[in-house]
């Protein structure tokens, strides 16, 4: 069973430790250092803001970070890494269908959670699909990593399509 904890500033050290001890290869920067993440607290980047971060725990263990961004917009963005030993278990499903029910839940103004992932984080994108979001958006070369550009693949859930545990697909048959 997995617990979720949200992250508070006293949490800071527990933070840029887990943060520095991985390469997190699809996320931006990919190796973090302790200086970026302290600057980061300092400019509310975790805690303030429209910003909420949760722990993902096993047994009081921290094995990964949900960071939910733009709460205070109809529609909120999310960040989610895993350490590398939990990875491949079926976490990422379990806690993307909490952080979809903790927002719509908590916040009755968000119509709409959104994700993005480069086009080649093949696990990412089969979580989003096996949590009920739809693939709304492809974007070519927007990616920025390591001095590439990469195409990324955007993905939401509606409130609507939630509330009715449904799965509303596009239909987009122009070709313009």
């Amino acid at each position: 069973m997995y617990t979720y904890i949200e992250f508070t500033k006293e949490m800071a050290l527990e933070l840029i430790d887990f943060l520095t001890s991985e390469t997190w290869s699809f996320h931006g920067q990919e190796n973090p250092t302790e200086e970026s993440i302290r600057r980061n607290l300092e400019n509310g980047f975790y805690t303030e803001k429209g910003n909420r971060t949760f722990w993902i725990t096993n047994n009081d263990k921290k094995i990964g970070l949900i960071r939910l961004f733009d709460l205070e917009d109809p529609t909120c963005l999310f960040d989610i890494r895993l350490k590398e030993k939990w990875r491949g278990k079926g976490i990422g499903k379990e806690a993307v269908n909490w952080l979809t029910n903790f927002v719509f839940s908590t916040y009755p103004e968000m119509i709409r959670i959104e994700g993005h992932t480069r086009v080649d984080n093949y696990a990412m994108r089969k979580t989003f699909f096996k949590s009920g979001y739809v693939k709304e958006a492809y974007h070519r070369q927007s990616w920025r990593q390591r001095g590439n550009l990469y195409d990324s693949v955007g993905y939401a859930m509606i409130r609507e399509d939630w509330e009715n545990k449904t799965k509303t697909s596009i239909n987009d048959d122009f070709p313009y």
